[in-house]
């Protein structure tokens, strides 16, 4: 134990920061009582808000400014990056995130449980040097692979086991344990389940660590696949054959073991007959639900470490793999981009257009179906002209004049010219007035669109004209401000970008 250790522990460790925590006392509490307690390893979103609410109003029923926010903001304050006391995620199983102890919360509950039961219980002395001895004894005999040895402990064993046969046969009554050693032995059976489901946390937090190691690394245009894939399946060796693969892995043969199974139920069948254990209701509960909740925790161990497995076997995959690569080198790209442009940001020539605001709909605006309108059947009859209306019909023709198009651009740039940069639509008909009529006014708005002149359709012109039969006309157009022609192309570029 070394100084810098425990002060970098006591400054960034969430552990040591929940028990540091002002309110370290009710937040423990309450974590305990429904995860460990009720034996939940998730709990969804809604559920736990309510039941953090619940909580809340009783605490501030005593204690009105302690934990005074919202339980919302709590749960998200919890599983911060800063904090991390819990853990949200979303799963299949699940239309909403839930929640789960992380390690360091596990350790916390475990240590707070074991120190408040050595201050209120009794410390089983006697059944834990047993169970040292025993422990001890068995490691030194598993240990060597001395036939000999073996032999001579094997036969001490039937010796020991022929006595107690024997002295039963004869009448002798039977060695029990005590009450006290009864309940000894059952606490220590139920600390060790309790610490049991605490350590998988660790080991699932393990194999996501191997997890996000590969995913980071595929993202690394510079990395080879087979880099990549001999670095996790050395660092998943590695998990499977240290101390706590194994035990793991063990543990599982065991667990998901049918016979083993019914051997533990038939177990806990005959605790509940023993009427020294009669009182510990907890601890009863608490071994009744073992197989299933042990159960529980080890096939999420295993969904962990199936994600391991697909995310390997993506990796394998070529496409996939090229596609990966490729949006990390575009990100990359981007990412070099930003950095040279910070120093020297681009002028006036790039423009960007945000969206500031939310466009929302509401489907309730929606008019209802109707049918479509239905038109009367009417009968074409050939319509034959006669005389007057071809003449009428050939005088309209005759009457229409062709645009002069050279002429109505030399009058916009002459009329540029005189203004200085640019000239309004009423202020250019005043310089130099229609003839033809509206076709030309026309003519003037579709010169102003071609060329690149400002058009501003939301604000309009009024403007009167002259037309052929000598009549003043009133019309309202867009307003058109006719430029220069060096402002036209800043408008034209303007235009382009956006």
């Amino acid at each position: 134990m070394k100084l810098d250790r425990l002060v970098s522990f006591f400054s960034t460790n969430p552990a040591a920061r929940l028990l540091r925590s002002p309110h370290a006392a009710p937040i423990a509490y309450f974590l305990h009582r429904e995860f460990k307690e009720r034996d939940e390893i998730t709990i969804g979103h809604a559920e736990l808000v309510q039941r953090l609410a619940e909580f809340l109003d009783e605490l501030h029923a005593s204690e009105p400014e302690c934990l005074a926010d919202r339980a919302e903001n709590y749960l998200n304050d919890w599983t911060s990056a800063g904090v991390r006391w819990l853990r949200r995620y979303h799963d299949a199983e699940h239309a909403e995130p839930v929640y789960e102890l992380t390690p360091h919360t596990e350790e916390v509950l475990k240590f707070l449980s074991h120190l408040l039961e050595r201050g209120v219980g009794f410390v089983g002395t006697e059944s834990r040097l047993k169970r040292i001895i025993d422990a001890l004894s068995d490691i030194v005999v598993r240990s060597s692979d001395d036939p000999e040895q073996r032999l001579a402990h094997l036969r001490a064993e039937r010796r020991r086991l022929d006595e107690e046969i024997a002295a039963i046969e004869s009448g002798t009554g039977v060695e029990t344990y005590s009450a006290t050693a009864i309940r000894e032995r059952f606490a220590d059976a139920v600390a060790d389940l309790t610490s049991l489901q605490g350590d998988f946390r660790a080991v699932e937090e393990s194999f996501k660590a191997i997890t996000r190691e590969v995913q980071q690394r595929q993202n690394d245009p510079g990395a080879a696949r087979g880099e990549i894939l001999g670095q996790a399946l050395a660092a998943e060796d590695r998990l499977k054959f240290a101390d706590q693969g194994v035990s793991f892995n063990e543990f599982v043969r065991l667990i998901l073991s049918p016979a083993k199974q019914e051997q533990l139920e038939s177990v806990v069948a005959e605790l509940q007959k023993i009427d020294a254990l009669a009182e510990q209701t907890g601890g009863m509960q608490r071994v009744r639900g073992m197989i299933s909740h042990l159960a529980d925790e080890a096939e999420k161990v295993l969904r962990t470490t199936r994600r391991l497995s697909a995310t390997l076997r993506r990796l394998l995959d070529v496409r996939s793999n090229t596609s990966r690569q490729r949006v990390a080198e575009v990100l990359s790209q981007i990412k070099t981009t930003a950095r040279n442009l910070a120093t020297n940001p681009p002028g006036d020539e790039v423009g960007l257009r945000l969206a500031t605001q939310l466009q929302l709909t509401n489907p309730m605006e929606r008019t209802f179906w109707t049918a479509p309108t239905e038109f009367d059947v009417r009968e074409l009859l050939q319509h034959e002209p006669d005389e007057l209306d071809r003449f009428a019909a050939f005088r309209h023709f005759v009457a229409l004049e062709r645009l002069d198009w050279k002429r109505m651009h030399q009058n916009v740039e002459s009329a540029v010219e005189q203004s200085g940069h640019e000239v309004t639509l009423p202020e250019l008909l005043e310089a130099y007035p229609v003839t033809t009529g509206a076709i030309e006014l026309l003519g003037y708005l579709q010169l102003a669109h071609d060329e690149g002149h400002e058009v501003t359709t939301d604000k309009t012109h009024v403007v009167h004209i002259q037309t052929v039969t000598g009549e003043l006309a009133t019309y309202e157009v867009p307003r058109v401000v006719f430029l220069a022609r060096g402002l036209r192309k800043a408008n034209v570029a303007a235009g382009a970008i956006q």
